[in-house]
């Protein structure tokens, strides 16, 4: 950094009660250059230097030797002192960016393949079909196909959808981030409760589903039923993580292999049998009565909403999908749904065709390794087979869905939705050992409050995905609004997004009609969540708050004692929190643009100091107006220390990721307008800034 750099970087961080010095261009900025001996020159005040000046006199006159924007509207804690909520005066500089530290070379990230990256989210895809049988087979019976098909039907708009949101906004995180870009930090918290939710059902659901298949093969003691067994494998795999063993996309890859061999082999076995014993069972099954006060089309709407629970794995393609190539994720999402359409809907048709619906139903927990059987004709290889397989696919679920968490806690954490220790990670190990541990008991706690009960926790798992799936096609419909002009691989039209989101909220009341007791564990679970992030996103207003209930309490203030000891605790909460600053990059000087950035930063960031940077090839290519506006928007917001930055350089990732180093502010607290469809570099080159207007 050069040495009007450092003398820049101590005046922002010098104290609010200080003045601190303006740097400012003359007029003629023709005969001057951004060099370090320009700072130190005396030359004739600019207008917009004038003009800051006289405010800032205007300002101190009433207040004598204080330099804190100050306001003689009465304060709100008539007992205790507000001055704290002012900030000081915002200042005007330049700041030089050594060449050396944009040509800093960046860790290049390893990127994976389309079929690995189809194996991750596959893996929780194709295994689903191993939990999603039996539930499906028990409400739709012979219309189980029906349903299945229907499913698959659904998901063909549906993963376009998500690919439009995807690859409009790569970033890892999937609907988080996609959310976050797309408005308000609160709505982001929402999303972000559905997902925790939705990664605890995959953990718990896989652990349960994998114990039950273990369990239907495998004499277990009498002191380790199943129930305690899912609680050993979510334990098992909890210290898996903890040690810093992370998925490989290799270790995914052969799981995935062997699953869809596996299947396949399924498949081929009971076509072969199929055609051995002909269709007395298909028929017999065909003509097995209905439930009482049920119908056809009541059941195959039931299998519907049930068999939407075969599709989970879709909504975890975009938390990594800055590791494949840009145009690799639309056809992980094309290998997705072929893999969906080959298995889902025939797997439920033969298993129609071999099985009595009554052996489905009592057996609903391993519905596939009892078709296995039936398929090789009563011998158990197969099923036995089968078992393994699904041990083996549904533990690396568990794992998933850990990582997932971890992975998305931890983007939380950066923007900070939730406290920054979830960023510590294990010394020895480098696990985030705060979110596994939080993980774990969150993952325990929900498989014990439904006993176990595996019907239960593919509902909850089902209205979670749901949940998720609703939400993209809400984002998107926001994306389409806001967010327009950012370039995307596929775009899908808005009746069909709406068509969609309509079926997909059709597909939610119904699961929650099938079993009510669904919406209590998932309300329970997913207010719990959301109460937690929508308190730590508000937490400088609850601070606020506190400090406001402390003034109202003239018991307090009998004791001097102890109402400083208050007031000091409460107000280094708040201080700790609006002490970092953000940064908007402005590339005008339009007032109401720049008026809208910071009432974003007011509304979503607990910050009071925002830097306005604008980047710049000559002097003479910089805005006329931007200092005179900066200095009016500076006096608007007295509670929030507005600085302007004219830094000389490009836009782009290098020069934002120096920026970045140089005024020690990470790139997940920059603030950027939506760039248009030239803009010649993706959002997630930017390593997390974001997009907050269009």
């Amino acid at each position: 950094m050069s040495k009007r750099d450092s003398t820049s970087k101590q005046t922002t961080s010098s104290s609010q009660s200080e003045p601190i010095p303006v740097y400012n261009t003359s007029e003629d900025k023709q005969s001057r250059t951004p060099s370090i001996a320009s700072v130190n020159e005396i030359v004739p005040p600019s207008f917009a230097e004038s003009e800051f000046q006289t405010i800032q006199r205007r300002q101190v006159k009433r207040l004598g030797s204080n330099l804190l924007k100050w306001s003689e509207t009465p304060s709100r804690y008539p007992t205790l002192s507000n001055e704290w909520e002012f900030a000081g005066w915002g200042s005007t500089y330049y700041m030089e960016l050594e060449q050396s530290d944009i040509n800093v070379q960046r860790e290049d990230k390893k990127l994976i393949g389309q079929w690995r990256a189809t194996s991750i989210s596959g893996n929780d895809l194709i295994a689903s079909v191993l939990y999603s049988l039996g539930p499906c087979m028990v409400q739709a019976g012979q219309f189980s196909v029906i349903s299945m098909a229907l499913v698959a039907l659904l998901m063909y708009p549906a993963k376009n959808i998500m690919t439009e949101v995807c690859t409009a906004l790569p970033l890892n995180g999937g609907i988080y981030s996609a959310m976050l870009n797309s408005s308000s930090k609160w709505l982001a918290g929402v999303v972000a409760s559905i997902l925790i939710l939705d990664y605890l059902a995959t953990c718990v659901v896989s652990a349960a589903s994998a114990a039950a298949y273990l369990a239907a093969e495998v004499a277990l003691p009498d002191k380790l039923p199943a129930f305690a067994l899912a609680i050993i494998i979510m334990v098992a795999f909890a210290l898996i993580a903890f040690l810093g063993i992370r998925e490989s996309s290799t270790v995914a890859l052969i799981i995935f292999l062997f699953h869809l061999i596996t299947m396949l082999t399924v498949l081929i076995a009971s076509f072969i049998h199929w055609g051995q014993v002909g269709n007395a069972t298909l028929i017999a099954n065909w003509n097995y009565p209905y439930p009482e006060n049920s119908s056809a089309v009541k059941m195959i709407f039931n299998g519907f909403c049930v068999g939407l629970l075969g599709v989970t794995g879709y909504e975890t393609a975009g938390n990594f999908i800055e590791e494949l190539q840009p145009s690799d994720f639309p056809k992980v999402m094309r290998n997705m749904f072929g893999f969906l359409t080959l298995l889902n809907s025939p797997i439920t048709l033969v298993a129609t065709a071999l099985v009595p619906i009554e052996e489905l139903r009592n057996n609903s927990a391993i519905a596939v390794s009892i078709l296995g059987q039936y398929a090789v004709g009563g011998h158990r290889w197969l099923r036995i087979w089968i078992m393994v397989d699904a041990i083996i696919v549904l533990c690396a679920g568990v794992l998933t869905g850990l990582i997932a968490a971890t992975g998305l806690m931890e983007r939380m954490a950066s923007d900070r939705i939730i406290p920054s220790f979830f960023l510590i990670h294990n010394k020895f190990t480098g696990s985030a050992q705060y979110i596994i541990l939080v993980f774990l008991i969150l993952s325990v706690t929900l498989y014990s409050i439904v006993r176990g009960d595996t019907t239960s926790l593919s509902g909850v798992f089902a209205v979670a995905f749901l949940a998720v799936l609703l939400m993209f096609t809400i984002v998107n419909v926001l994306m389409k609004y806001k967010r327009n002009r950012l370039p995307r691989h596929t775009s899908v039209n808005l009746l069909t997004t709406v068509t969609v989101g309509g079926f997909v909220v059709a597909g939610l009341v119904g699961n929650i009609v099938i079993d009510p007791s669904i919406i209590e564990y998932f309300i329970i679970y997913f207010g719990v969540v959301l109460l937690v992030i929508l308190t730590m996103i508000n937490r400088v207003w609850l601070y606020k708050t506190f400090y406001w209930l402390a003034d109202q309490l003239p018991l307090l203030h009998r004791f001097n004692r102890l109402s400083e000891v208050c007031q000091k605790s409460i107000l280094q909460g708040i201080k700790k929190f609006k002490k970092q600053p953000v940064v908007f990059f402005a590339k005008t000087d339009e007032p109401h643009i720049l008026n809208k950035a910071i009432m974003y930063c007011q509304n979503n960031e607990p910050t009071g100091n925002i830097k306005i940077v604008h980047l710049y090839k000559s002097l003479e290519e910089i805005p006329k107006h931007f200092e005179a506006n900066h200095s009016i928007l500076d006096e608007i917001y007295p509670k929030i220390q507005i600085d302007l930055l004219f830094i000389q350089g490009t836009f782009n990732p290098s020069t934002v990721d120096a920026i970045s180093r140089q005024l020690e502010i990470p790139t997940s607290l920059m603030f950027i307008t939506c760039p248009g469809k030239n803009f010649r570099y993706s959002i997630a080159e930017f390593n997390g800034m974001r997009i907050v207007m269009l």
